[in-house]
This record gives C-alpha cells, structure tokens and sequence, in this order.
C-alpha cells in the first residue's frame, strides 16, 4: 500500500507540479499589428531603446524564460511579449513594426501595445514578413486565424481579386505554401476528402490584416 501512495504521489507531482511550456502562437487577427513588417528573434535578455541608438534612453529591459517574462517593473507570460515562441525549442519572435540603420523597433508589451527600439547582435536574426512566411510555410504549412469566416476561406485561380473561386472548405488537415505573389500564396489545401486542392489564398488583406500564419510549432 505504502508503494502505492508513493507512486500516486510522484505522478502526481509530475502532472500538477512541474511547469507547463506553452508555445505561443497568434490565433486571431488581432494578435499580429496591421504595421507589421517582419519578426525579430530576440534573445534571453535585451535593453529597449526610445531611439534607434545606444546613447538615447532604455525604456525597458527585458528577461524571458519559457514560463515567464521580467520586465523592469513587473512579470508577465510570455503571449504579453512575442508574436510567436516555441518553447522546445527555446525561441521566440517578436514583431516588427519599423527599422532604421540595422535597429528595429518591437513590440515588446502587446497587451498596452507598447514599442521601442532595439539592435541585435546579428542581422540574421529578423525576418522579413515574406521571408519568415516563405521560410517556414514551405516547411511547415499555414494556418487561417480563427476568426476567419468560413466564407472566406476560398482557393482561388488567380492571385487577385475577382479571380475565379475554385472551391471553399471548412475543415482543413494542412496548407502547404508553394510560392508567395504579393497578398496571395499559391498552395496546396487537403482537407476532408483528402484530395488535393492547388490555388491562390489570400494570406494578408490590402490594409495589412494577417489571415493566415506560418506554422512554427513543429
């Protein structure tokens, strides 16, 4: 009986006690900026900038683990930070909204939506919004927001509007990104019935909206 109870005791330990690492990965249209122009990966501690140079003054410093985010004053989780973390892997991005003379400016604070300047240590480190969308939805997919009306969620035969519309579907097992032409992905959709549909979707609206997302989570 005595092994019994320890036993529970450690399972339960491990399922209740240990810490929990969840990815964070934008889901509604609302969780990447309309001014967006690419994802900076940032690393396990930075200063923040007013201005994009270093004699200007820090308005925040920042410390994250894959549980937590330290700002200077308060902690957070870290959705309040990135647009998009993988906690197994031990990387995170977060958005871009400018950039002068190899300094970006973040957002670092998504809920008061809050910026600020930051420089990294190597340019490999951003992304531009096309080249992280070509980089990771060939390899990994796209995914619609969720709160992307189902009519909306057409495939299309050209990159355009008022091209014909091949076919729509609601429930989706993978989209495949083939190629990126402006506004429009060229893809591969399985869905159902399991056969293939190729096509244009539209990943980003003229006025910047984000409909679609690279899958980064695998």
């Amino acid at each position: 009986m005595k092994k019994i109870l320890f036993l529970s005791f450690i399972l339960f330990f491990f399922l209740f006690c240990m810490p929990v690492f969840a990815d964070v990965m934008p889901r509604y249209t609302g969780s990447i900026s309309k001014e967006t122009i690419g994802f900076l990966q940032v690393p396990e501690s930075f200063n923040l900038y007013l201005y994009p140079r270093y004699d200007s003054q820090i308005v925040e410093s920042v410390k994250w683990t894959n549980t937590e985010v330290y700002y200077k004053n308060t902690t957070s989780e870290p959705y309040r930070l990135f647009a998009a973390q993988v906690s197994d892997k031990n990387f995170a991005f977060c958005s871009v909204i400018d950039e002068q003379d190899d300094w970006y400016k973040i957002i670092y604070d998504r809920i008061n939506n809050k910026s600020a300047w930051i420089k990294p240590a190597s340019q490999d480190d951003f992304w531009g919004l096309k080249d992280f969308y070509s980089y990771y939805g060939r390899r990994y997919g796209l995914y619609y927001m969720k709160d992307i009306d189902y009519r909306q969620r057409g495939i299309y035969s050209g990159a355009y509007e008022g091209s014909q519309k091949l076919g729509g579907f609601t429930l989706i097992k993978s989209i495949r990104l083939n190629k990126l032409s402006g506004n429009w992905a060229l893809v591969t959709v399985i869905d159902l019935d399991k056969l293939p549909k190729i096509g244009y979707i539209q990943w980003r609206e003229t006025d910047g909206k984000i409909i679609l997302f690279p899958r980064i989570d695998h």
